[in-house]
């Protein structure tokens, strides 16, 4: 309401600026005798008003907040000025031969832009005079009217050398109009422009500790004004007073670093091969192979089999599990998948339907210093599962791969694309349907880059990056879960599914956001190039060049692709893979990773700097 009486309050002084400049421009053309000239031409101050109307409306004039004028702001004025006055004139003249001179059409256009653009220049100005006279106090608007709006505004109200509390503003329609700790809830998100200009606010506190990153960005951006400070949970009194300190970071939605839209699962198809069966998730402790085990939930599976060495990780997966979904039937197995006596025990016990082989070693530097470890768990233990599964009569079999597998630098990568060439292999000559999927880092699993960097700001920085041009794909571990598990179904057999992750992203720029998200600038945190690790490359691709030029057809998922990848020769790689468990178990380093280059010609060790 307060916005439409500002608006309407400019449309009238908009009129009388418009006629009182053709006014004036009678009077200085024809002297004395204006008043019998304004009368012949009475018409034109009609088409003028309704013209120049027509066009601020078209233009959007009144949606401007005059209060922060721009260059932009008075190109737009004269638009409309210009475009409003000379359109009736042409009109008036071609369409009904009524002649309005010359003179008259530039001086009304020269007045009306004097007093249109002067006026919004000397309402700024006003508007900054009249700022420049309050207390050196913040002027604070809290969005979210909920309980943790509440507790800030209490604690904000109880400290006044924090800042004055405006109020609220929140999209809750029933919550408008009424006061919490007698401050008003102002209105929506929405007008959040409206009552920043009103009640001359200083800092933004975002107080909603469930909102999305999305929905957090959707703040950030109808704010219009970028000189008022915006801040969001946790960390009060640090936050408002400005000290730097690490409750001042809040927790950072990575689905702001990626923008990327949510996956459009097939879900009648996944029901209908998941429902009622029995699912094996091995590495079922791990990031991927949790955030698995929840999304497979959801399909009601008969039995869900958690496989996992950590029973540490595999307590807290089930305590999760018993709370968010009571009525699932899990067993938890404590095992180690290098262990193949064992592994055949539990597949005689438990039968699984389904297989999803998420137990792999995945740190790609530490893996260096420990050849020996990627071969025993990533291609050994990966050989016992996969040939188990055969062995047992499972249904499906699908194994997380990595970008890393190809054209390999690193030990982890080439145990990977080793583990890929097992699965090819067997998908070739088994009844059970063989599928790894390739894709890229996840965000928010354990160990990688969004939590290393999240715990170096929490300090204080600095933040360590590879190179400033390292580029890597990023998807996160609910997207990736999901299109694992899309793609297994999807699987007939002997395929290596490639998940689309958009466009990489460089990791300094994705740390500059994180730092920014996290309400500190790249000039309060420094950034540090600390250079390659052992095993890591720049770039890191999800397809070989031969394989990109080889793509197959649709796998049934827009963001599903299918790798044409090189046939298998079994008994070399049986061959190969023998000579690497007995490198492995005499802790060959070296060896090892020659043997890999033997089966993998495409492995170019970067591991000079162990040699130093």
């Amino acid at each position: 309401m307060k916005r439409f009486s500002i608006n309407f309050s400019w449309v009238i002084l908009d009129i009388v600026f418009i006629n009182t400049s053709l006014i004036f421009s009678f009077v200085l053309r024809f002297g004395m005798d204006w008043r019998a000239y304004l009368y012949t031409y009475r018409e034109f101050f009609l088409h003028l008003s309704i013209s120049f109307l027509l066009f601020a409306v078209i233009f959007k004039l009144y949606r401007r907040i005059w209060r922060y004028l721009s260059i932009g702001d008075l190109f737009l004025i004269a638009e409309v000025v210009t475009v409003g006055i000379f359109t009736p004139v042409l009109y008036l003249n071609i369409l009904k031969g009524f002649y309005l001179p010359r003179t008259i059409a530039v001086l009304t256009w020269f007045f009306s832009l004097a007093l249109a653009g002067g006026s919004r220049l000397i309402w700024r100005v006003y508007c900054e005079r009249k700022g420049s006279f309050k207390k050196g106090e913040e002027r604070i608007l809290i969005v979210g009217a909920g309980d943790a709006g509440e507790v800030i505004s209490r604690e904000i109200i109880r400290r006044p050398d924090l800042g004055e509390l405006i109020g609220f503003v929140d999209d809750d329609k029933e919550k408008i109009g009424k006061r919490i700790h007698n401050r008003k809830v102002l209105g929506s998100v929405e007008e959040i422009n409206d009552i920043l200009e009103k009640e001359e606010v200083d800092t933004v506190i975002i107080s909603i500790p469930t909102a999305s990153g999305k929905q957090i960005r959707r703040i950030i951006d109808i704010i219009k004004n970028k000189e008022v400070k915006i801040k969001t949970l946790p960390g009060l009194y640090e936050l408002v007073d400005g000290k730097v300190s690490v409750s001042r970071i809040r927790e950072v939605r990575v689905e702001d670093l990626l923008g990327r839209e949510p996956i459009d699962l097939n879900i009648e198809k996944i029901l209908e091969n998941i429902k009622d069966k029995k699912v094996m998730i091995t590495g079922g402790a791990g990031s991927i192979g949790q955030e698995i085990t929840k999304q497979l939930c959801k399909f009601i599976p008969g039995e869900l089999m958690l496989l996992d060495h950590s029973e540490n990780g595999l307590f807290y997966i089930s305590r999760e599990l018993e709370i968010e979904w009571p009525d699932s039937k899990v067993e938890i197995i404590v095992a180690d998948i290098r262990n193949r006596e064992k592994m055949e025990k539990i597949f005689r016990k438990y039968k699984p339907n389904i297989v999803f082989h998420a137990a792999a070693h995945k740190h790609v530097p530490i893996m260096e210093y420990h050849p020996d470890e990627a071969v025993s768990n990533n291609i050994i233990g990966t050989k016992n599962v996969a040939e188990l599964s055969d062995k047992f009569g499972v249904e499906r079999f699908v194994m997380i791969s990595t970008d890393k597998a190809i054209n390999p630098t690193s030990v982890m990568g080439a145990s990977k694309r080793v583990a890929e060439m097992i699965v090819k292999d067997l998908g070739s000559k088994s009844k059970t349907k063989f599928v790894a999927v390739r894709f890229g880092n996840v965000l928010e699993s354990s160990g990688s880059v969004i939590p290393i960097l999240k715990k170096q700001i929490l300090y204080g920085g600095p933040i360590t990056v590879t190179d400033t041009e390292m580029k890597r794909y990023f998807m996160t571990v609910s997207e990736a879960s999901q299109l694992v598990i899309q793609a297994g179904i999807l699987s007939k057999g002997g395929e290596v599914f490639v998940l689309e992750m958009g466009e990489p992203i460089k990791v300094l720029d994705l740390a500059k956001e994180l730092i920014r998200l996290s309400g500190f600038t790249p000039d309060d945190i420094e950034i540090k190039t600390i250079g390659l690790r052992p095993g890591e490359k720049l770039f890191e691709e999800i397809l070989t060049e031969e394989e990109r030029s080889r793509m197959l057809g649709d796998s049934g998922h827009e963001k599903i692709f299918i790798a044409k990848v090189d046939d298998v020769d079994g008994e070399r790689l049986e061959k190969g893979i023998r000579e690497l468990e007995k490198l492995s178990r005499e802790m060959d380093s070296e060896g090892i990773v020659k043997g890999l280059q033997e089966i993998i010609p495409s492995y170019k060790p970067n591991r000079d700097m162990l040699k130093k």
